[in-house]
Parts: structure tokens; sequence; C-alpha cells
């Protein structure tokens, strides 16, 4: 049976509750980072974590946590599922929303890695573009929240006509980014990729291959 981390405490995953009253259950007031661990160390971490606080400061969410407390708290989920190799899961809501509320909800967890399927990587996938557009004036633009309905509402309409993605532009029709992907292209042998300031999402995989491609 598969442990999470809950709110400090590691827990059986189906014992794991959240209060029906918490922000990010009711209004989508959270954040997620998705990571990957290889051979019991999460890649680029650091990374992780730095996005996460910056729109913890950014958004205005509550932070009762320093990055030493959510290290140690991914590293005790990986060692209690037994895993190595798995993608990791962190979400943190604003907590109940109660005004006297102060804590945030800290969940955790660690499934085995699946990766894609190697045809991808062969022979592409298929994207379209989206009719959608991303507004940079929204507050939280460039900010991974929990609140993904648009995209995946936009990404099931892809699905649909059998493409793997969709891709956003802004209401100024420049270039932004995929539903849940950062977007490259590649032209005499130059990389190219939308500024952070579009805004896109600071992917930390985006990171990792512009540092790559240097």
């Amino acid at each position: 049976m598969a442990k999470v981390f809950l709110n400090g405490k590691i827990v059986e995953d189906t014992a794991a509750h959240v209060s029906i009253s918490d922000s990010g259950f009711l209004y989508g007031m959270g954040l997620f980072e998705t990571m990957r661990a290889a051979g019991g160390k999460v890649f680029a971490l650091d990374d992780h974590l730095d996005r996460l606080f910056a729109s913890i400061a950014a958004l205005g969410l509550k932070n009762v946590c320093d990055r030493e407390y959510v290290t140690k708290a991914i590293h005790k989920t990986l060692k209690a599922n037994k895993l190595k190799n798995a993608r990791l899961r962190l979400t943190l809501t604003n907590g109940p929303v109660a005004a006297e509320s102060e804590n945030p909800t800290l969940l955790i967890t660690a499934t085995d890695f699946q990766p894609y399927p190697p045809e991808y990587y062969k022979d592409g996938v298929r994207a379209v573009i989206t009719d959608c557009r991303q507004n940079a004036t929204e507050p939280t633009a460039g900010h991974k929240t929990t609140d993904l309905f648009s995209r995946l509402h936009v990404l099931n309409e892809a699905h649909k006509k059998k493409a793997a993605e969709a891709l956003w532009f802004t209401t100024d029709n420049r270039l932004a980014e995929g539903c849940i992907s950062n977007v490259f292209l590649v032209k005499d042998s130059v990389l190219y990729t939308p500024p952070i300031e579009t805004p896109v999402l600071a992917g930390v995989a985006r990171k990792a291959v512009c540092q790559i491609a240097l």
C-alpha cells in the first residue's frame, strides 16, 4: 500500500484526509511540483524548490515550511515507499479557509516512474493550436498552480483530435507554451524558446535544456 506525506506525517494513502474547507479543494488556491527521482536522487530539486518558494512569495500563500523541512519530507516519502525511481508530486495549498487557520496543507506522493512510450522519442507527437489565449495580466500566469481546469479542458480536446499536446498563444499572438509543457523550436541549428517574461512557466526541464544548449 502506498504511503504519503501529509502535514508532517507519513500515512497510508487510504488514511490521508484533507479538510472539506481546504482552499485548494474549494478554490484551487495551491501550488504543485512534479519531480523525477532516479537512483534515489531527485532531479534538480533546488530548482523545483526555488520555483515553489518564489511562487509562495509572489502569490501570498501561507507558508510555515522551510526548504530543509520540504526536502526532508520529499526524501521521507521516497524512503517510506521504498522507491528509487519515482514520480513525486508535491501539493501545497493555502489550507482551510477559516480565518483562524494559519496552517497550509502539504501533501507529497510518490509512485513508480512511468516513462513516455519509446515511439514518442522516435516519431515525435502531434500537437494542435488552441483558440484559447494566455493572458499576461492574470496573476497566476507563469506559476504552477493547482487551478488547471482550462489547461486540462484544452488538453482533453486535443486528445480527441489524436494530438498529445495543444499550444497556447498569448492575447497579443505570441507563442507561449503547451498545456503541460514548455515549447522549443529548432531553426538553422539554433534552439529557440519563448522567454519567461511572455509569461510562461519557468520549467525545470526547460532550464536544463537551455543550459545543455549553451
